[in-house]
């Protein structure tokens, strides 16, 4: 009877440790996606409630001549937002598609623009990690059928 208690006792310890370890891991990756989220959203919400930002938008919407008007140091911060969500991505924090999805737009009427570099050296090595998020999200193809699928 003793030998039965305790191998009861053996399998149920390890069968509370089995389901400890599990229910941790799922914790794990939760609490992991939900900091990749905070991550985005935070990124998102400090893109569009920045009125610099927003000016620089409405004028590279149409690729407007006055552009080039605009204060060389704003349109530097404006790249290097975009800079900083590369480095997100080349992380991991940021998943490619997600990026490609809500940014890659707004990429590319940067790196298309003729009057936005204007007084900048789009070319200089200060720039790659711009231009190479450029070329990785010009790459990345997302139909209707894989934006359903977008994840954090």
């Amino acid at each position: 009877m003793i030998a039965f208690v305790k191998d009861l006792s053996i399998i149920l310890a390890g069968a509370i440790a089995l389901i400890t370890f599990v229910t941790g891991t799922y914790q794990y990756f939760r609490q992991n996606r939900y900091t990749r989220v905070q991550h985005f959203v935070d990124m998102r919400r400090r893109f569009l409630e920045n009125p610099t930002f927003r000016e620089l938008l409405e004028l590279l919407a149409t690729d407007d001549a006055k552009l080039n008007q605009m204060p060389v140091q704003d349109r530097r911060n404006l790249v290097g937002f975009f800079e900083e969500v590369a480095l997100l991505m080349n992380s991991g924090i940021l998943q490619p598609q997600v990026t490609r999805y809500m940014f890659g737009y707004y990429v590319r009427l940067i790196d298309r623009s003729e009057h936005f570099w204007e007084g900048l050296d789009k070319g200089s090595m200060y720039w790659t990690v711009f231009r190479d998020l450029a070329s990785q999200l010009e790459a990345l193809k997302i139909g209707p059928r894989n934006a359903r699928e977008l994840k954090f």
